[in-house]
């Protein structure tokens, strides 16, 4: 075999070894990255002496390790989203009316993805549990109650009733809306929250480049509707807590 054949073969054992280890990345975006990685070894080749064998593993060494390409690769690739991250968020936010099983679903996909952090995944427990109906048990624990105590004095048939109101209607009629606004919107803020991480990623310096999810347009635009209806949800929820006496 002649040194220019060997060349040839070193190359395209390289490059056979590139392509198996992008076999889980985008194939468009894989066979552009293999020929722009082709065109560099052919641009380096060069300014090397015919047959030269060692200036040539020396060029790929240069280039990189297959494996070390394709890692590099798949962390600016968009990643698809599993459709357990997909659901997540929603179960989360409304998986508490199916009997609370769809809530504890959401909590166990939180926990179990690589896609939020730990202050997310405290977040999506704690705030609030149950979801939606968590905020319902919630807002009736703080609903207005009242306290009656009767005392009957001695030689009296009469006793002095004495009632105590307690709860959120005792609030002056700005400090229920606040209430009642708050209440409500924080189950949605949370799943908002993962919602946007898992469409957007994190951007800072511990990771530049995010999390990026490959997402369609019609998806987005089934998100937006669903926001705003859970917007008027919020308001009118907090109207109802206004007509409270």
């Amino acid at each position: 075999m002649s040194e220019h054949m060997m060349s040839d073969r070193i190359i395209e054992e390289y490059l056979g070894a590139l392509r198996d280890a992008l076999r889980t990345v985008n194939p468009s975006s894989a066979k552009e990255f293999v020929a722009e990685i082709e065109q560099h070894i052919s641009e380096g080749r060069t300014s090397l002496e015919p047959g030269d064998e060692v200036g040539l593993r020396n060029l790929l060494e240069r280039i990189g390790s297959p494996t070390t390409l394709a890692n590099e690769l798949k962390e600016t690739e968009p990643r698809t989203a599993s459709g357990m991250d997909r659901v997540t968020p929603w179960l989360i936010l409304a998986g508490g009316f199916a009997f609370g099983f769809g809530w504890l679903i959401g909590l166990y996909g939180l926990w179990s993805s690589k896609t939020w952090r730990i202050w997310d995944k405290l977040l999506g427990t704690f705030i609030w549990p149950g979801g939606l109906l968590g905020t319902f048990y919630f807002f009736g624990a703080i609903s207005s109650s009242t306290v009656c105590s009767g005392v009957q004095n001695a030689g009296q048939t009469a006793s002095t009733l004495t009632c105590v109101h307690h709860g959120i209607a005792t609030l002056p009629r700005g400090l229920q809306f606040l209430a009642g606004f708050v209440i409500v919107a924080a189950p949605i803020f949370t799943s908002f929250r993962l919602g946007s991480v898992l469409s957007r990623g994190y951007a800072d310096a511990s990771n530049p480049r995010g999390i990026r999810v490959v997402r369609s347009g019609r998806s987005r635009t089934r998100t937006r509707v669903v926001w705003i209806i859970e917007g008027l949800m919020v308001l009118f929820f907090a109207i109802f807590v206004l007509t409270l006496h």
